[in-house]
């Protein structure tokens, strides 16, 4: 729920807004093995022109998730046009 509430944030606040807090989900520990905080991660540090550390998280996230489709869709921000 936490983590849904961040996506809005970055749509009212902003990217660095939504960034904080995800940061303070991050120290809770208890998303550490869930696939979509590195890659909510990913997305705002992207928005956010921070390249090299939402390659990172992408890659994190990919580590993470055995969904293909899901798979598929974070190399491809990792090696496409919209390149992290």
């Amino acid at each position: 729920m936490a983590l849904n509430r961040t996506v809005a944030v970055s749509m009212v606040s902003g990217p660095a807004q939504a960034l904080a807090e995800v940061v303070e989900l991050e120290k809770d520990g208890r998303l550490a093995r869930y696939q979509y905080l590195p890659a909510i991660k990913a997305d705002l540090l992207h928005r956010l022109g921070r390249s090299a550390e939402a390659s990172i998280a992408y890659r994190q996230a990919l580590e993470l998730t055995g969904n293909d489709a899901e798979r598929e869709f974070l190399a491809e921000r990792l090696s496409g046009p919209h390149r992290a």
